[in-house]
């Protein structure tokens, strides 16, 4: 019996089971399972771009902590992953998803946080202000404004990715229109539709779409 499954960008289509993708198709293992929701699959971001992702380094010395870091301690672990760089997790707390790199093994038995001098660097001392608050057993509040996204950011960032797939498969402003925007001005016959409200704003989601998925989306990283 064919199953649904649900694309990344929403829709819904039917997959019959045999037809289903293996994760080693191509020759080499996929980092996730294709036939699954991207929106359902964590994602870790390279602490370079990313000011939302606490990094933490051995201490040395004097330095050393007698507080040992157990992630756990701050709430489930979502998803971690190790390689020669260390160990990168996230973990659910009460403020939100905290993303940490653990830069060896060695960090979490003395952890010192490090905070790269770069245009994020604010953004990065509040973390790490709120993880030494963690961390001594203080209570901490939501995380950073400008780390979190409102519902509305969500919804519009929800449409440029819709947009981006649409023009990625050749769909014009009238298609946007029709299913990003759910206009009816998208029925209007072509000299109409042209100078419509629904035209102008499918012209502008499709120009910010191809900026958000070529290098944009850098800048969303960071705060916007």
């Amino acid at each position: 019996m064919p199953a649904p499954c649900v694309g990344s960008n929403g829709a819904l289509s039917i997959r019959s089971r045999r037809d289903r993708s293996s994760l080693a198709d191509g020759g080499c293992g996929f980092a996730y399972d294709p036939d699954r929701s991207a929106v359902h699959e964590p994602v870790f971001w390279l602490p370079e771009h990313s000011p939302g992702t606490l990094i933490l380094a051995p201490a040395r010395g004097r330095w050393k902590s007698r507080r040992p870091f157990d992630p756990a301690a701050i709430g489930p672990i979502l998803a971690e992953r190790a390689d020669a760089n260390g160990r990168e997790l996230i973990v659910r707390d009460i403020s939100g998803d905290v993303h940490i790199w653990l830069t060896d093994e060695a960090a979490a038995e003395h952890p010192m946080v490090v905070v790269p001098p770069d245009g994020a660097h604010r953004l990065r001392l509040d973390l790490a202000s709120r993880f030494i608050r963690r961390l001594l057993g203080h209570p901490v509040g939501l995380l950073p404004p400008k780390l979190r996204l409102t519902d509305l950011q969500r919804r519009h960032y929800i449409q440029l990715l819709h947009t981006a797939d649409l023009y990625e498969e050749g769909g014009e402003p009238r298609d946007v229109a029709s299913r990003v925007l759910h206009s009816e001005q998208a029925a209007l016959p072509a000299i109409e539709f042209k100078d419509t409200a629904a035209r102008k704003r499918a012209d502008r989601l499709i120009k910010d779409a191809v900026a958000m998925v070529s290098r944009e989306y850098l800048k969303l990283l960071r705060g916007g």
